[in-house]
Order: structure tokens, then sequence, then C-alpha cells
């Protein structure tokens, strides 16, 4: 009887507290890069501005910035029509970072860093995020956003071929 008095409230306080054994999911992880061989101020000249991405990259048909109570958006209209809403969030003088508001990606607290570094001669785009995945499973999102990466990089390589 002593047992149970002493078990009762412990068990209880965890109910109420509304512990559980289940753990959050990690937050999944996808990061690109690609040397190009240009120099850094060619390559952030033409890839570098927030709404630079309708230039660049294939999926992208419209960027319109838009300014909310100081935030600065862009909505990016897709070919199908879809479109993402993204909030700047900083940048520095050779990248920037950016969170999805709202789209049609299977994602969700989607957070990315896309900048450019300087090597010897050439140019080295990195184009990373976190997120966790909505609406499928976790390697169909990565394989989305994979595939936004490759051909959005892909793009900005080949303006520089000679």
């Amino acid at each position: 009887m002593k047992l149970f008095k002493l078990i009762l409230p412990a068990a209880m306080l965890l109910i109420l507290s509304g512990c559980s054994s289940e753990q959050p999911a990690p937050m999944l992880e996808v990061s690109k890069s690609m040397t190009i061989n240009a120099g850094l101020d060619d390559v952030w000249g033409y890839a570098g501005d927030f709404c630079a991405i309708s230039v660049w990259h294939p999926a992208v048909e419209t960027c319109e910035i838009s300014d909310e109570d100081g935030t600065t958006y862009r909505i990016l209209t897709l070919g199908d029509g879809a479109q993402i809403k993204e909030r700047h969030d900083g940048a520095t003088a050779t990248g920037y970072s950016y969170t999805i508001i709202e789209g049609p990606l299977p994602v969700k607290d989607y957070s990315s860093t896309f900048e450019a570094v300087e090597d010897a001669g050439s140019t080295t785009i990195n184009w990373s995020s976190s997120f966790m995945s909505e609406g499928a499973t976790d390697d169909e999102a990565k394989e989305v956003i994979n595939g936004i990466y490759d051909g959005g990089l892909a793009t900005i390589a080949g303006n520089f071929e000679e």
C-alpha cells in the first residue's frame, strides 16, 4: 500500500505534465555546394540579390518583393502558378538567410542560407536548409529540396560556362 501511495502521485504528475516517451522528430537537413569558375563579384552580381532567384531558378517565373511592418518578404510564383512566400532573415556581403512562410512544398519550419564564397579564382555557392517534412515522408521532402537546389545551382553554373 505504501508503494502505491508513492507511485500514484508520481504517475499523476507525469500524466498532468503532458510528458510522453515520444521524442520530437529531428530536423532534416539538406546542403548543396557548387564551385563555379568565375570571380565572386560576377557570381554574386548574377545570383545574389534576394529576388534574383527568378533569373536563375528554372522553376521560378517571377519574384516580387514586399515589405510588411519593416520585414522583407519575397513572393515566388512558380511555373504552375503556385506561390511561395519567404521572409528575408538577414544578410552578409555575399549571403542571405530566409524562412518559408507558406507554399506548396512538403516542408514546415524551413530555414535556409544561400551564400557565395571566393576560392582562389573561383566561387563556391553553398545552399543549405533545415526543416521538417509535412504531407510527405522525410525522404520525399528531402528529395524535393535536393531537386530545387540542384536545378538552381546548375543554372547558376551554366551561366558561367564558356
